[in-house]
């Protein structure tokens, strides 16, 4: 997420700390296998449970989790919880690894990731590969994403909108730069999770700076999200919810507004430092939203 730079060791304590607190190991609870994903720009890795295997006759659905910029597949599994849910629920997943830690969502960033990174090719890839090896649904493809992961998974839900049954992002924002795709509503079902005081991703839009850092890109309003995916101006129906509210646009689109929210995974039982990323809202557990949203996809 961070690049070196000169400022005094005091101003950069914040950024030291936050690669110190994603850099910590973790690992899938069950183990994990790693596979290669060949892409245009050369191979790639996706990290899936080693007890993940093809069952004969079973079509499950499928999941892609997407880490946060600096982070890795073992971070946002232990983060999200989603082996366990796939055990549980019958479904398949998969951690995507970016290089160096980055992904390409869109933005223009001034530390960008390897040039000519196509990640939503690389996306597609991983898709394929859990289709055909592991005989997942293709009419059951979804993929959610945390921070810059959240970014890069709606930029797939526009970009491979024939191929995904739906997109989640959680504390992130869609890139300012890909508003022109985004002239015809999107068929993809998106559900997007934001606070109005996420202290990284604006909720008004604007520059994305992670404490007080140098410009990390720019993306769209909420509001411009919304009404730019679902086609219309207004939320058809909202929920009040502790912290915040759910809003429903049309029949495909969902947002959950909250306030007062820092930038973390809501409800997660995982380390996280309230200091630097802001309030954990506790009262909604993110993981079971999002997977509820996916399952009514079908």
């Amino acid at each position: 997420m961070f690049a070196w730079d000169s400022r005094p060791v005091a101003a950069k304590l914040p950024l030291l700390a936050l690669a110190l607190l994603l850099s910590r190991p973790g690992l899938t609870q069950d183990g994990a296998t790693v596979r290669p994903v060949l892409t245009p720009q050369g191979q790639r890795k996706v990290w899936m449970p080693a007890t993940q295997a093809r069952v004969e006759g079973a079509h499950p659905a499928a999941l892609l989790v997407l880490h946060s910029s600096a982070s890795s597949p073992a971070q946002i599994e232990r983060l999200t919880g989603y082996t366990r849910w796939a055990r549980q629920e019958g479904f398949l997943v998969a951690y995507p690894e970016g290089l160096d830690g980055r992904w390409n969502d869109g933005r223009s960033d001034p530390f960008p990731p390897s040039s000519g990174q196509d990640d939503v090719a690389f996306l597609s890839g991983c898709l394929d590969l859990l289709v055909k090896d592991f005989g997942a649904d293709p009419k059951k493809l979804f993929i959610v994403g945390f921070d810059s992961g959240g970014s890069l998974a709606l930029t797939a839900g526009l970009q491979l909108a024939g191929q995904l049954a739906g997109v989640a992002a959680c504390m992130a924002g869609f890139s300012a730069s890909l508003e022109p795709r985004l002239a015809t509503p999107c068929a993809t079902p998106m559900l997007i999770l934001q606070s109005e005081s996420d202290p990284c991703i604006p909720f008004q839009g604007g520059e994305v700076r992670y404490f007080g850092g140098k410009s990390r890109g720019q993306v769209l309003p909420s509001d411009r999200v919304v009404q730019l995916w679902s086609g219309l101006s207004a939320p058809t129906d909202q929920v009040v919810l502790a912290g915040g509210r759910r809003e429903m646009w049309g029949a495909k689109v969902v947002r959950i507004r909250l306030t007062g929210a820092g930038h973390l995974w809501p409800g997660t039982e995982a380390p996280v430092s309230e200091e630097l990323f802001g309030p954990l809202q506790r009262d909604l557990a993110a993981s079971q939203t999002i997977w509820d949203f996916f399952r009514g996809q079908w």
